[in-house]
C-alpha cells in the first residue's frame, strides 16, 4: 500500500524532530551558518536594524515607568517636608524605630537605583545582541575569539562605529567591575562618571563612580545600529 505523501512528510518531520534533540551544538551552530549565508544583505540589515529596534523600544517602555515611579517618590518625599510634620519614634533607648521622612526618602533612593539598573542592564543587552550578531555573521564561535577579533571580522563587512571599543569597555565594566572604574574608560568618556553627591563645603572631592544617564543608553544602541549590516551596506 503506497502511503499519501503527506503521511510520509509528516512521518519525515517526527524523526527530524527527535533527531534534533539529540543534535550536538556544533551542528545546530553550522545548519545556523549556513541558512543564513542563503539570505541577502537586505535582509540581513532588516533582521538586525529590527532586533536592535526592539531592544530600544523595550528600554524605553521600562524607562518611562521607572521615572514614573521615581518622579511619583520625590513628589511625595518633597509633600512631606513642605508639611513639616515630625512622627519620628524612638525606643527606651533613644534609638529611632519609625520615621515617615527616611520612609519617603529611602523610597525615593530605591526608585532612583531602579532607573539606574535599567538604563546598566539596557546597555548590556545592547552590546550582547551586538556580540552575538557578530559571532553569526563571523562565524566565530571559540572561546578566543574574543571582542578585538569579531570587531575586525566585521570590519572587514560592514562599518562598525568608533564608539564600539567604548561600549565594550562599558559592558565589561558593567558585568565584572565592582569598583564600578575604569581608567581607560574614563579616559575616553569622563561623561559616564560622576560623584554620587556633590562636595560642599571645601570638603575633599568624592571618588567618581559610573553613572549612566538616559542619553548614554539611547547612544549605546546608536553604536549597535552602526556596527552591522544597514539599508545603505
Amino acid at each position: 500500500m503506497r502511503l499519501p505523501q503527506q503521511t510520509i512528510l509528516s512521518a519525515t518531520n517526527g524523526k527530524d524532530s527527535i533527531a534534533g534533540k539529540v543534535e550536538s551544538r556544533p551542528q545546530r551552530t553550522e545548519a545556523i551558518e549556513n541558512s543564513m549565508a542563503i539570505f541577502p544583505e537586505s535582509f540581513k540589515a532588516f533582521q538586525y536594524q529590527t532586533g536592535i529596534d526592539r531592544i530600544c523600544d523595550a528600554y524605553r517602555a521600562s524607562a518611562d515607568t521607572m521615572r514614573k515611579a521615581l518622579g511619583e517618590a520625590s513628589q511625595a518625599y518633597a509633600q512631606y517636608m513642605d508639611d513639616g510634620v515630625d512622627d519620628r519614634e524612638y525606643d527606651e533607648d533613644g534609638i529611632l524605630i519609625a520615621s515617615t521622612e527616611h520612609s519617603l526618602a529611602q523610597a525615593e533612593m530605591d526608585a532612583i537605583l531602579a532607573v539606574s539598573v535599567v538604563r546598566e542592564a539596557f546597555v548590556t543587552s545592547a552590546f550582547h545582541y551586538w556580540e552575538r550578531s557578530a559571532r553569526t555573521w563571523t562565524g566565530l564561535h571559540g572561546r578566543y575569539d574574543g571582542f578585538k577579533k569579531l570587531r575586525d571580522e566585521c570590519a572587514k563587512r560592514y562599518s562598525i562605529s568608533p564608539q564600539l571599543d567604548n561600549l565594550n569597555l562599558l559592558n565589561n565594566l558593567l558585568k565584572h567591575n565592582s569598583h564600578r572604574i575604569d581608567q581607560t574608560l574614563l579616559d575616553a568618556r569622563p561623561d559616564y562618571f560622576a560623584a554620587l553627591f556633590p562636595s560642599a563645603n571645601n570638603t575633599p572631592p568624592q571618588k567618581l563612580r559610573l553613572r549612566l544617564h538616559n542619553e548614554h543608553v539611547e547612544e549605546a544602541f546608536d553604536i549597535v545600529r552602526a556596527s552591522g549590516p544597514t539599508s545603505s551596506s
